[in-house]
């Protein structure tokens, strides 16, 4: 990955706009989202970031100041997303407009061909191996399970993709996923992770598996569960797993035609 060819986007929500959402002391989910930012800016080798927050909330000047110091850009953008949709709809249609507006108003998208998308509060600890040998001209989604055979993955969870973390060139996000937010539905167990899924598999984009799998650390604030670092025991089989070509960031099912590549 050349570097100065793609930038982050970290989507943020620090005053809850959904009920299904666990954490939901603002204090606290400020708190892990600086902590996250501040990583990023300190350990990682983006060059651009972007921070973008739907529930009015802004980000204070500090980290800016912090990313010139680490010769970082960091561009911090918010607005006040549709709370009566977000209700009716669910947090992935939140998520859908924090990334319109994104790339609607991102001054740093427009310097880069692609981004790594990270949600907020997550960090993913292996950045640099996760990117190196991946192409910014391609697309990378992981499945939602890694480990777990398909047969063993519930079947509400087949047809998804990973959405905490993935990379896309801006302009298949545009022409592929900018608006497929727009079908979700927490109550019909319809998410922004099958949206996507539907989405690309129905188009012609070659999706890809990264070169690594993640290694995302943190706490989910929709469901509570933790992230720590993978046992060496348990990257080991990840790795086996992904050399045999069991992991696939798509899944074909009846209503179209997936197109898929090997990791």
């Amino acid at each position: 990955m050349q570097w100065d060819k793609c930038a982050l986007i970290v989507t943020s929500s620090v005053y809850v706009n959904t009920r299904h959402t666990v954490l939901q002391d603002a204090r606290e989910r400020e708190r892990q989202y600086i902590d996250a930012l501040t990583f990023f800016i300190r350990e990682t080798p983006f060059r651009r970031i972007v921070v973008c927050d739907n529930s009015g909330y802004f980000y204070p000047r500090a980290l800016a100041e912090l990313a010139t110091s680490s010769h970082k850009q960091l561009e911090m953008l918010g607005f006040t997303g549709d709370k009566e949709a977000m209700d009716r709809y669910g947090k992935g249609y939140g998520e859908g407009e924090i990334m319109a507006y994104t790339l609607a108003h991102s001054r740093l998208l427009t310097e880069v061909e692609g981004f790594l998308k990270v949600t907020g509060r997550l960090k993913v600890i292996n950045t640099e191996k996760l990117l190196r040998k991946a192409d910014h001209r391609q697309t990378y989604f992981m499945p939602v399970s890694l480990v777990r055979p398909r047969w063993l993955v519930p079947a509400a969870a087949r047809p998804c993709v990973e959405i905490r973390v993935y990379y896309i060139p801006t302009a298949v996000f545009r022409e592929v996923l900018l608006e497929a937010y727009r079908g979700v539905s927490d109550d019909k167990t319809y998410f922004l992770e099958h949206a996507y899924h539907d989405a690309l598999a129905a188009s012609s984009v070659n999706v890809r598996c990264f070169p690594a799998a993640p290694e995302i650390t943190g706490v989910s604030g929709s469901n509570g569960w933790s992230f720590a670092e993978r046992p060496g025991w348990k990257k080991g089989l990840i790795r086996m797993i992904a050399y045999l070509g069991y992991i696939r960031p798509l899944y074909k099912h009846a209503a179209t035609k997936s197109s898929y590549s090997r990791p």
